[in-house]
């Protein structure tokens, strides 16, 4: 044992250690180091003390630091109670992973056990993708939003190969230390996980130094905080729309080829609805602009949350309908079923709205149609402006486009299919913001991931699955090496 984790009160200090540092991972604005750190001093108590002190510890030091996000959860959800369930969730799911790691590490010391930990993290990245009514949102990939080149592998695995390659760093250090020499094949056990680390980091930054080709359009977005609604007074709507009527010309006259405008500006019916669509017309024949734009639709039988794509001659070129809506905030809308493109002057894009980024599975449709950019309104909650820009830029990263975003109560952001911002501004209250820039615009072959989707998450979950089959237990269990101190093997303590 190492005699720095020997005390409880050095292990509960361990695991407050590690709850600090998550409080920073797990946030809407995190530091990305803290996430190839904050494990590894709640492992290593974990791994040394018994199996109920390990309960308790990695279910505290999880809670602490998941209770970051409860005042963001409380809004986005409707009240604490959900927001109280959805962080008791996560932190059950830290904890089913530190202990089946402490398992597998303590069962014998194999040169795979190092494997555990990010395993079962990019398997459960993976399911919950799959099924949480808010996908991938609360990632542990997001937390590297600002690491560049470490987000380049999600071309080829998506968000789980980013949770596998950081949480591999963790559990190769906490084994480590751990273990020491004491483990079969200590070259194997270590150097792998070494190689797979540098192995990633160097495909990022050969990414990052490609150089083909840009196209590039000069793009206009636009967006005024204030909310429209039916108590809101004529003189403050006025407001709003004067200011993205002032907006778009101002972004015309300076060069914007296409001006992009955020989510559901205002939910109207049929009536409103036709007189807005004329008027956003006229504004971009009088502009010369393809002008996009968020509305609320409200028909006979359906509340549609659309997006209208205006040509320069004034004509409705398409619609979109978001897919994927904000569980409770938009229980009254219905959602969209179909994927829409348009081509501008040789460039396809994409059309989307907000949450539907948050969907690997409706990015990686639009990588598999070769779209160059897509074309995102949004309306965020201000405090994950940073986040849900970053999640939205990952999308492009896995399937090779650039992002063009404006959103409210969030960034004006233009990102490239490598995830690098080109620009980024706040949004404003009325007279509101806009930001004229150049979006550079790639085609591409289809990224691995588009074509291959989640090969490697769903394979982390089988390998973790394996790892605790009965034969793989006997195949742990096989002449378990004495510790370096001389004290009983560590799969003398199963039963913890």
């Amino acid at each position: 044992m190492n005699p720095v984790f020997a005390t409880r009160t050095n292990r509960t200090a361990a695991a407050l250690l590690t709850a600090v540092m998550l409080w920073g991972v797990v946030n809407l604005t995190p530091w990305w180091p803290l996430a190839w750190l904050a494990p590894i001093p709640l492992l290593l108590a974990a791994f040394h003390g018994s199996g109920g002190e390990a309960r308790t510890l990695s279910l505290l030091a999880a809670l602490i630091g998941l209770s970051s996000n409860f005042r963001y959860y409380q809004t986005t959800t409707g009240g604490w109670p959900i927001a109280v369930l959805l962080i008791a969730l996560q932190a059950l799911a830290w904890m089913g992973v530190v202990m089946f790691t402490r398992r597998i590490v303590r069962s014998a010391p194999v040169w795979y056990s190092v494997f555990a930990y990010p395993l079962l993290w990019a398997g459960l990245d993976t399911l919950i993708n799959a099924l949480s009514p808010h996908s991938s949102f609360g990632s542990l990939a997001y937390s590297q939003g600002d690491a560049t080149r470490v987000i380049q592998i999600a071309a080829l695995t998506g968000t789980p190969g980013i949770v596998f390659v950081v949480s591999l760093y963790a559990s190769l250090t906490a084994v480590a230390i751990y273990r020491g020499r004491d483990i079969r094949l200590p070259v194997l056990a270590y150097g792998l996980p070494a190689v797979v680390i540098l192995a990633a980091l160097a495909f990022g930054n050969w990414r990052l130094l490609q150089r083909q080709e840009t196209r590039r359009v000069a793009v206009g977005l636009a967006a005024v905080d204030d909310s429209i609604g039916p108590r809101v007074a004529a003189a403050q709507v006025n407001a709003v729309w004067a200011s993205y009527e002032s907006a778009i010309s101002e972004l015309a006259a300076h060069g914007a080829r296409i001006v992009l405008l955020p989510e559901k500006i205002e939910v109207l019916n049929r009536v409103p609805a036709e007189q807005r669509l004329e008027l956003l017309g006229a504004a971009a024949r009088s502009t010369g602009v393809y002008l996009a734009a968020g509305t609320g639709l409200r028909e006979e039988h359906a509340t549609l949350n659309r997006f209208w794509l205006f040509a320069p001659s004034g004509e409705l070129l398409t619609t979109y309908d978001k897919q994927h809506l904000v569980p409770g905030l938009e229980a009254d809308m219905t959602p969209g079923k179909e994927f829409v493109t348009q081509e501008i002057a040789g460039v396809r894009y994409g059309l989307a709205i907000c949450k539907d980024m948050h969907f690997p599975t409706l990015g990686r449709a639009y990588g598999r149609a070769r779209v160059d950019a897509m074309l995102i309104p949004a309306w965020d909650f201000e405090r994950d402006a940073w986040m849900a820009a970053r999640m939205t830029a990952l999308r492009g990263i896995e399937s090779g486009y650039a992002v063009i975003r404006s959103s409210r109560e969030g960034l004006l952001t233009v990102s490239d299919r490598f995830g690098r911002f080109a620009a980024e501004r706040r949004s404003a209250p009325v007279p509101g913001a806009w930001l004229l820039t150049s979006a550079p615009l790639e085609h591409v072959e289809e990224t691995l991931y588009a074509e291959w989707g989640d090969v490697f998450g769903w394979t982390c979950l089988a390998l973790a699955v394996l790892m605790r089959l009965p034969v793989t237990g006997l195949m742990l269990a096989v002449r378990p090496l004495p510790r370096a101190n001389g004290a009983e093997p560590a799969s003398a303590s199963l039963q913890d």
